[in-house]
């Protein structure tokens, strides 16, 4: 009898027990608050929606895969997720104006953004600060009437040199091997720019050189675009057609010179 019931006690302690070791940790909730610049109000860059996204943490300098997303209103200045594993997780937050053109945004801090999620617990990630996009600029060129290779002409490199003040003042140089090893975005070579250099609200001129193996200038001046400042996430795409049957020559694409500036191209 006393056997028995000391089998019986183990017995229903193991399904008491059970239960609460076999269950996975509860999830937990994240609040991710966050603010332009140093707090500019969401008007100045026209911001009206901001998109919060937490990526899997897999590394101090890698995104990981995307796990979950929330889009805000900008005045809301934070985002809510709930029902999430604990964990570490990057956070990736970006801002639209009217036109749904990406103005702010966190994509390059360094080290990236993050936030920790505790199980069974409400938390807060520290502020998360998004900042004006640069404008993007995209340029291709031409050679020997469109038909020519990189290997026909003595052009090693193009020089994209960008200004503001009408060129008083230099935002971002940035050269392209004739033949860019990256990829091209509907034909266009994109700049580089990770300190984000190029503003758009300042953005006015850019040059653009073609130079030869030692970094001189194969062509009496470089090519020139002036225009309006394009805002801040805009896309600038530019040509410039070259021609090294003889001498070296640059000029804007047909139906590009502008009217307005003798001497000057206008944007695609």
């Amino acid at each position: 009898m006393r056997t028995r019931l000391l089998v019986n006690f183990l017995v229903l302690t193991a399904l008491v027990v059970a239960p609460a070791c076999q269950g996975d940790d509860p999830p937990g909730s994240l609040i991710v608050p966050f603010k332009i610049g140093a707090n500019v109000p969401c008007s100045v860059l026209g911001v009206t929606d901001v998109t919060v996204a937490l990526h899997k943490y897999t590394g101090a300098s890698d995104w990981g895969d995307e796990i979950d997303t929330e889009v805000v209103a900008c005045e809301d200045g934070q985002a809510e997720f709930n029902g999430l594993p604990a964990g570490r997780y990057h956070i990736r937050v970006s801002g639209v104006d009217g036109e749904d053109v990406i103005v702010a945004d966190n994509f390059d801090n360094d080290p990236l953004d993050s936030g920790e999620v505790t199980s069974g617990a409400d938390n807060t990630a520290d502020v998360v600060t998004i900042s004006p996009t640069p404008a993007k600029i995209l340029v291709r060129w031409q050679l020997n009437g469109g038909f020519g290779m990189c290997t026909d002409v003595p052009i090693t490199n193009f020089r994209v040199e960008t200004y503001e003040k009408e060129g008083l003042s230099e935002l971002l140089t940035y050269d392209f091997d004739c033949d860019p090893e990256e990829d091209a975005i509907m034909g266009y070579n994109a700049v580089i720019d990770p300190t984000r250099e190029i503003a758009g609200d300042d953005l006015d001129l850019i040059k653009i050189d073609a130079l030869d193996d030692k970094g001189t200038s194969l062509v009496t001046s470089p090519l020139s675009f002036k225009m309006n400042p394009p805002g801040h996430g805009r896309t600038v795409k530019l040509t410039a057609v070259v021609d090294c049957t003889a001498d070296c020559t640059i000029d804007c694409a047909p139906g590009k010179n502008d009217p307005d500036n003798a001497g000057m191209c206008l944007a695609d």
